[in-house]
């Protein structure tokens, strides 16, 4: 047999090894346990709210910070508008208005009148153009408020225009001059206009407003710049413009009585003296007065059935030593049933205490002639 016999000849026994069982390592879960990478569900929807509600609390402040600064700048805004329209409707008062009705009554001629009016028409004109630049907050209230304001100084712009360019036909010849003074009468209105536009749309538009803001104490100051509503008158305007074109001062001569001459329009015919003042001081017929000043204002009604024309009016100052001084003015026109202030300053001459007797002219066609005349025994004081 061979050594090498197959049959004899035996495989190598394999012996086989069991792995080893692979070692793992684990991380410790962030909750300190066993668990898994992911933290506990509960716990991440807990952090989700609570970053939710952080956003959500800092949207709405900041919503309220917004709101509020909105707020407060659009009624500061509004206070600061308010502000501006009482302060250009003060100044049209002041700067515009009242030295208008001075210049008017100042017993000036137009050649003194005219540009005192111009420039006058001027700070109209810029305060107008002031007001349209205004900027008015709020709704659709502040808009209406704005229009009616620029309306207004317009109104005021233009009558102004108006006056200057009339006054000297309103101060010329007699028989032309009444057109001139309708036209200035009209323009008066036109200021008294201004004055109910503000009164009763622009100032309570704007109160109206500062109130629904909550803004307590606060409205548009305003007075009227038309405090006189006999300006609105041409017998008015005929006696202011009739005494500054006699000068203011009256002239000298006697008060003509026309009541002999014929009448040109049918029925009854005539003025009355209804009362006198010296200085605010009212005169009382048959008593002692002690004035100051020489400013004589007669009040004069026509108590006809006619317009009357042309009308004298002044009287005497007779010093208990000395001539009698006279005085006149005339009056181009009193209107059927008006009745009209007649502004006369008398001469220096008068001073001292003795007799006034005033007079009214009479009228063609007058009959009675007793309502004519007064008569007071005054002291001048100074």
């Amino acid at each position: 047999m061979s050594f090498f016999d197959d049959d004899d000849f035996d495989e190598p026994t394999h012996v086989a090894h069991e792995a080893a069982p692979r070692r793992t390592s684990r991380r410790p879960g962030l909750g300190g346990g066993g668990g898994g990478l992911s933290p506990d569900p509960q716990q991440a929807r807990v952090r989700q709210m609570v970053a939710l509600g952080v956003i959500v609390l800092v949207l709405i402040l900041l919503t309220l910070a917004i709101n509020g600064c909105v707020k407060s700048g659009r009624t500061n805004a509004l206070k600061d508008y308010s502000r501006d329209v009482t302060a250009v409707l003060q100044e049209s008062k002041s700067e515009v208005a009242e030295p208008l009705f001075a210049a008017l009554s100042s017993g000036e001629d137009a050649t003194a009148l005219v540009p005192k009016l111009n420039s006058l028409r001027e700070t109209a004109d810029n305060e107008a153009k002031r007001a349209k630049n205004f900027s008015p907050p709020g709704d659709d209230r502040g808009k209406a408020a704005q229009h009616d304001l620029e309306l207004a100084m317009n109104l005021r712009s233009q009558a102004i225009r108006t006056i200057a360019d009339r006054l000297p036909s309103a101060l010329g010849d007699p028989d032309t001059s009444q057109p001139a003074i309708d036209a200035i009468a009209g323009q008066m209105q036109a200021l008294l206009a201004s004055d109910v536009i503000i009164i009763a749309r622009t100032k309570p538009l704007i109160d109206e407003a500062l109130k629904d803001a909550g803004v307590s104490g606060a409205s548009v100051q305003y007075t009227r710049i038309v405090s006189d509503a006999s300006w609105l008158t041409p017998e008015t305007v005929t006696t202011k413009l009739g005494a500054t074109g006699g000068g203011g001062t009256a002239s000298s001569g006697a008060v003509k009585d026309r009541s002999k001459e014929t009448p040109t329009t049918a029925g009854r015919h005539g003025n009355g003296i209804t009362g006198a003042s010296i200085g605010g001081t009212t005169l009382t017929a048959g008593e002692a007065a002690t004035v100051t000043g020489r400013d004589l204002k007669i009040q004069v009604a026509n108590q006809g059935e006619a317009d009357e024309s042309n009308v004298d009016v002044g009287g005497t100052f007779t010093p208990a030593s000395g001539k009698a001084i006279s005085f006149k003015t005339t009056v181009k026109t009193i209107t059927q049933g008006a009745s009209v202030d007649v502004p006369i300053t008398l001469p220096a001459t008068v001073k001292g205490e003795g007799e006034l007797k005033i007079q009214v002219g009479g009228v063609p066609g007058e009959e009675n002639l007793t309502n004519n005349t007064q008569t007071f025994t005054v002291t001048f004081g100074g």
